[in-house]
């Protein structure tokens, strides 16, 4: 999991991210932690890895949450079903 972090923060920026924050978060857990905005679109993106201790037998998990500025229809138009 740790190898699969340092690869989105060497290959986002080539696919269009640029990376705000990489490291520790303030938990108490320390997770590892990657913030990174889109270049091309309004795009936000921040991930985190929950990692279980060892010798735990839960799994440790990648937890990414996508944020998006808001779009507005231009009026008259309809865009249920275009995403």
């Amino acid at each position: 999991m740790k190898q699969a972090m340092e690869n989105l923060k060497e290959q986002l920026p080539e696919h269009g991210w640029k990376l705000v924050g990489y490291g520790p978060d303030k938990s108490r857990s320390k997770s590892l932690t990657l913030q990174a905005d889109s270049t091309r679109k309004k795009f936000s993106v921040k991930v985190k890895l929950w990692e279980e201790p060892e010798g735990s037998k839960a799994p440790s998990m990648i937890h990414v949450t996508l944020m998006s500025t808001c779009f507005r229809a231009p009026k008259g138009q309809d865009v249920t079903g275009e995403y």
